[in-house]
């Protein structure tokens, strides 16, 4: 990733908010200034987070893996587990580790109540997690509500209600020039997942079945994979077409990462088919993701099938409606809007460029007769093959508005 904007214009991040009460825990403020300025993010400084404990020492936080967990340890500079950090443009605290971007994520279990304290742990970094968003206060690191600050005992960071709870450590100065620095972001996943119905119940993918319990799902904007997590060893599993040359066959799931790859891979997935009535998910070659609803196979492995095969997959009443998280709908839109502003220019136009169009109004004597009727149907259907598309939006979509 080169190059990266600070700010999305026209994007409403209000929809970022924790997954309590977002009147309770406020994340971002809603009032979005008239006119932002873009600015290009800062080239990554990426470097150790040197602190300087409550007794004076010198450490370093260590990203590490231990029965079935994650945690930050602290740790000598030349210990092996010590690791590079960075401090992007989302306020995330990320590392790099097997070819993947793993954010310093807060204990749900303390935003809920549910304990009051945790330490704190590594997940994919997504833009939609406010878990994951941290600023410095007081030279120390704080939950974005700055409501709990990063605190250590018995070597490991942790966060608690209680604010006198042990021990305090703050930033070592030679982090200044680091904390100053707004990355570029190594990645732009999305957290979601992915839910089919059956009658009033809804069912969520998972590697190897469907199940009535969430199941979070880290969709990257760049690669197009859809992916778990297994925090066993901080690797992702993502989901692989299979369908090549056949009519249908199952997905797999497999050992991935946030390298890059492009949109002719069996791990790239489309997702800008979904609303909020749900939608099809399509593979690379355009084939639709689908699961049974009945049967030995019921939910277990999703597959993947050809268009033009859809009219004999009948059996045991597969489906290929399936819904997506709010925050993904919402990128696919921001996205598509962008696309179908920009896709001709690079850079857009500025606005002194545009032409003024005269308001045209029809005759006074205009009917909407049924040859009016048809005759706009028949412009708003009309197309030719080698159209550009706009985004979500066809061709026949914008015939439709530049009549209305």
């Amino acid at each position: 990733m080169d190059s990266f904007i600070i700010s999305f214009v026209g994007f409403d991040w209000s929809w970022f908010s924790y997954g309590v009460n977002p009147e309770s825990v406020p994340i971002l403020s809603n009032k979005i200034p008239g006119s932002i300025i873009q600015i290009p993010t800062d080239k990554p400084k990426d470097k150790p987070i040197k602190i300087v404990t409550h007794d004076g020492g010198t450490f370093c936080y260590a990203p590490v893996f231990s029965g079935g967990k994650s945690y930050i340890q602290i740790e000598q500079r030349w210990e092996q587990e010590v690791s590079n950090a960075r401090c992007d443009v989302f306020q995330r605290i990320s590392y790099y580790i097997h070819n993947t971007w793993l954010c310093i994520t807060v204990p749900e279990s303390v935003i809920k109540g549910e304990t009051n304290w945790d330490y704190v742990n590594l997940q994919p970094c997504t833009i939609n997690d406010p878990l994951q968003r941290w600023i410095v206060k007081d030279n120390s690191f704080w939950t974005s509500d700055e409501r709990y600050r990063l605190k250590d005992y018995n070597w490991y960071a942790y966060i608690s209600k209680n604010s006198g709870d042990y021990y305090d450590h703050t930033l070592d100065s030679s982090m200044d020039d680091w904390v100053k620095t707004v990355a570029t972001p190594g990645n732009i996943s999305i957290l979601t997942s992915i839910s089919w119905k059956l009658g009033n119940d809804r069912y969520f993918i998972r590697s190897g079945s469907s199940d009535k319990n969430t199941t979070p799902i880290y969709y990257n904007s760049e690669s197009g994979r859809l992916a778990q997590y297994n925090p066993v060893g901080g690797l992702l599993s993502c989901m692989y077409s299979q369908v090549n040359s056949y009519n249908w066959n199952w997905v797999k799931w497999a050992l991935c990462s946030d390298a890059p790859i492009s949109k002719n891979n069996p791990a790239y997935w489309n997702v800008y088919l979904e609303t909020e009535e749900g939608g099809m998910i399509t593979d690379y070659q355009g084939n639709a993701l689908r699961v049974t609803r009945y049967g030995s196979n019921w939910g277990v492995v999703a597959y993947a099938v050809k268009l033009s095969y859809l009219k004999k997959d009948t059996t045991n009443s597969p489906t290929s409606l399936f819904f997506v998280d709010r925050d993904l709908l919402n990128w696919v839109c921001y996205t598509a809007s962008n696309l179908g502003k920009t896709e001709q220019y690079c850079p857009a136009g500025k606005k002194e460029n545009y032409n003024i169009r005269i308001k045209r109004t029809l005759p006074s004597d205009f009917q909407l007769t049924e040859e009016w009727i048809k005759r706009l149907y028949d412009i708003a259907i009309s197309t030719v093959t080698d159209a550009e598309a706009s985004g979500i939006c066809g061709v026949c979509l914008l015939h439709t508005f530049q009549m209305t």
